[in-house]
């Protein structure tokens, strides 16, 4: 993974007002990798950086092209996209606890790949050929076919492989890191078959604290197994533990537990819990353990729906981590509006969201109708608030 580099200038433009976040006016680096006399150059481009809140990685671009990893489609037949999303987007959160944003660049995996990812996502079976990698438990012995299955349910639904690369003093790209992310089921969906062909479909639970220390032990083994790569017999890996919830949830499931594994270790010696959380506004949840919050959500809802003068489908999103609030997300759904309106109401909603939420946590607000997005306000802490009317 080490190759040497050389920097030049490409063009870029971004055009940018309000309170959108700005573009460091540095230039971008194209990387001229030199594999050897005889291999063609290759070149790589470091994306600029884009100056939010957030203070997103800064991508690897190999040619020019983002890197999509060959075992990222097997995340659609496995997980919801509500989970999918959080899953992705925390697993890089995770990440900034070991590799610094301002130091490392991301890069999707391309060790694990898609044949070794649906390998290790089957039940394991040393008799079958194809099942001897399997790191969900074989099937139980029962009467049924459904007893075989609610006895030993499928745990583990996903990993997910990010590599985050830095560039050294002697201008050489290096992998600085791999992080893993294990996503573990909360319900295991199944289906049987009767003697006539009838399909039967059934759920079981998974007990949390079961589902913990499986994917824990899982975790042990992959790391054992990567350990066998060359390439990664080295360097620092990070694994954390997602639990999703269950199918039709209107809030995401979370992490759980990470783990920082050093350079050439091959065991895990502790792990760190994860206390993080989403909850629904208006829901009974969100006002018995944040009831300030809660209270005003609903306060904000009265006031908008006094505005138009009738009730409006207005939905929240709170994730919380150690108790506080990390981010709220809000959505509108309208029916018919004028573009007047719409303007009034988004000017009316950012006086309200810098007045009844705490300033200590981003606000995202998005105003949809049936013809699509129609207005969005973001709140960041300390920051005067960022409105958009789409026309």
């Amino acid at each position: 993974m080490n190759k040497k580099i050389s920097l030049l200038m490409m063009s870029f433009v971004l055009i940018l007002t309000g309170c959108i976040p700005t573009l460091d006016r540095g230039e971008d680096e194209v990387i001229v990798v030199e594999e050897s006399e005889a291999a063609e150059e290759e070149e790589y481009v470091l994306t600029p950086t884009i100056n939010t809140p957030e203070n997103h990685y800064r991508n690897v671009l190999r040619g020019g092209t983002y890197n999509r990893s060959e075992a990222r489609g097997s995340t659609a037949h496995t997980m919801e996209r509500i989970d999918i999303n959080q899953f992705e987007l925390g697993l890089m959160e995770i990440a900034s606890t070991a590799f610094d944003r301002d130091q490392y660049y991301f890069q999707e995996g391309e060790f694990i790949s898609g044949s070794q990812m649906n390998r290790w996502l089957r039940r394991y079976n040393p008799d079958e050929e194809g099942f001897e990698e399997g790191l969900n438990p074989p099937l139980a012995e029962g009467d049924s076919a459904e007893e075989r299955m609610r006895k030993n349910p499928i745990i583990l639904s996903h990993i997910m492989e990010h590599n985050y690369m830095y560039v050294t003093d002697d201008e050489e790209v290096r992998l600085g890191g791999v992080v893993l992310g294990l996503s573990l089921n909360s319900v295991y969906y199944f289906q049987t078959k009767n003697d006539e062909g009838g399909i039967y479909n059934h759920e079981q639970s998974i007990d949390a604290e079961e589902a913990e220390a499986r994917g824990k032990e899982i975790a042990q083994e992959l790391l054992s197994r990567i350990r066998q790569d060359e390439r990664l017999a080295e360097v620092p890996v990070t694994i954390a533990l997602y639990q999703e919830n269950p199918r039709g949830a209107i809030v995401p499931g979370s992490f759980i537990s990470l783990t920082h594994v050093g350079e050439n270790q091959s065991d895990i010696q502790s792990w760190e819990a994860i206390n993080e959380q989403f909850y629904f506004f208006p829901s009974r949840e969100a006002r018995e353990v944040f009831p300030n919050q809660a209270a005003a959500f609903s306060q904000f809802k009265d006031e908008v729906d006094e505005f138009f003068d009738r009730s409006v489908g207005i939905v929240g999103k709170g994730r919380y981590k150690n108790e506080s609030l990390e981010e709220m997300t809000i959505e509108f759904n309208l029916q018919s509006h004028g573009k007047a309106e719409i303007i009034a109401l988004t000017q009316f909603i950012s006086s309200r969201v810098t007045n009844l939420f705490p300033d200590e946590a981003p606000i995202y607000v998005y105003v949809n109708s049936v013809n699509g997005p129609e207005s969005l306000i973001v709140q960041y802490p300390g920051h005067d608030p960022y409105v958009h009317v789409y026309k």
